[in-house]
């Protein structure tokens, strides 16, 4: 490209579940790819296989409405504190709420809006567990349309080899 030629500008989607490996892929974006110009989105799916984990059997429409309530309290604080999160950086973000399977609704997002880049942290569940729900950064590094970049977070106390 000759200087004369502007670069085209990236559309990057950051998926963020409020953990702090998301909050990690967020900060590695902010070090090391953010450039000005680049339209930055950010997503965040709640994590919809968390009822594997809790299952219910109650007949008592309360109790499922107090726990449909305190999930929406959950993904509310955690939009609050992504929200936080963009306004420290000063950057310009749009974030998007998505519903749904996680894995899909981020593949499907960077689809609509064009995305070139899918940034994603990674929890390293262990084998066990990522068999049995799964594991979203897995989902998107094999179904996006543009290039994954995961994010590992290396753990406190790890040496490397």
């Amino acid at each position: 490209m000759s200087e004369a030629t502007p670069r085209a500008k990236n559309t990057v989607v950051i998926a963020m579940d409020g953990s702090e490996h998301s909050f990690y892929a967020f900060e590695w974006y902010m070090d090391f790819l953010n450039k000005p110009g680049d339209h930055l989105l950010v997503v965040h799916s709640p994590d919809n296989k968390s009822h594997l984990r809790t299952p219910v059997m109650s007949i008592d429409g309360s109790a499922v409405f107090r726990m449909v309530e305190k999930s929406e309290e959950e993904v509310n604080k955690i939009v609050i504190q992504i929200k936080d999160k963009l306004t420290k950086s000063g950057i310009s973000a749009r974030l998007m709420r998505l519903t749904g399977d996680a894995g899909h609704a981020i593949v499907k997002a960077a689809d609509e809006n064009k995305a070139n880049l899918i940034i994603t942290g990674s929890r390293g569940l262990g084998a066990v567990r990522r068999t049995l729900v799964g594991s979203v950064s897995n989902y998107v590094l094999h179904h996006a349309h543009c290039p994954v970049l995961v994010c590992q977070r290396k753990l406190h106390g790890h040496k490397s080899s």
